[in-house]
């Protein structure tokens, strides 16, 4: 067969993704065939295999794709703010976004499925050291805050973060088209409620609530 020209493969390999990452993200790893995703591609499942080796490698590419959308809306927007405080807060409002991003609207709550079928071990590495790395970074900005005096703790900052981490996880993905306000509100009392216990100054917990926008992005 000849091979197809650059632009026509980058297209197909574009549609190949968004079908994986959506099906995945509905019925998790055993709920999906190859088959299905070369449908849902509009593919041969023959030509699904010229991009992918097989469905482990797929779906592992696939949680490569969630953990980027985690890195845009929450990671990224914390890299750009210029204090401790703010990096915090915008890990809430980084979540807002997340939640409204088409990709995560379609339904994620699949990835926390436990494959039963395969071991999946390299998507699980690649799961394990984004939750490493995100830890690291959310406990960096706590831990600063906390230097600036502007936070107090009474356990580790990596349990903080880690705890922050596993939040995080469990808002966006279990949610599936869920009311936006409803969302918004969800997000706003859970940034309320950590900064109320644990600000030093109380008009911080009344900035992540509402000064921040937290209540109304």
């Amino acid at each position: 067969m000849p091979r197809r020209p650059a632009s026509e493969q980058g297209d197909t390999l574009k549609q190949v993704r968004e079908a994986a990452f959506s099906l995945f993200g509905r019925y998790g790893y055993d709920g999906v065939s190859m088959l299905a995703v070369a449908r849902a591609a509009g593919l041969t499942k023959a030509a699904l295999y010229w991009h992918y080796d097989g469905k482990e490698a797929l779906y592992t590419d696939c949680v490569r794709q969630l953990n980027a959308l985690f890195r845009r809306h929450v990671f990224t927007r914390m890299a750009a703010e210029d204090t401790p405080i703010e990096r915090l807060m915008a890990i809430f409002r980084g979540m807002g976004t997340l939640l409204a991003d088409p990709a995560v609207d379609e339904g994620v709550a699949g990835y926390w499925l436990m494959p039963s079928t395969a071991d999946v071990a390299e998507a699980r590495a690649v799961q394990a050291q984004f939750e490493e790395a995100s830890a690291r970074v959310i406990g960096q900005a706590i831990q600063a805050a906390v230097d600036d005096g502007d936070l107090t703790l009474d356990i580790p900052v990596v349990d903080m973060a880690q705890a922050v981490m596993a939040t995080m996880e469990a808002i966006v993905l279990p949610l599936r088209r869920s009311n936006p306000e409803r969302s918004r509100r969800l997000i706003a009392a859970l940034a309320h409620t950590f900064f109320r216990a644990h600000a030093v100054r109380p008009e911080l917990a009344r900035m992540a609530m509402g000064e921040s926008g937290l209540a109304t992005t």
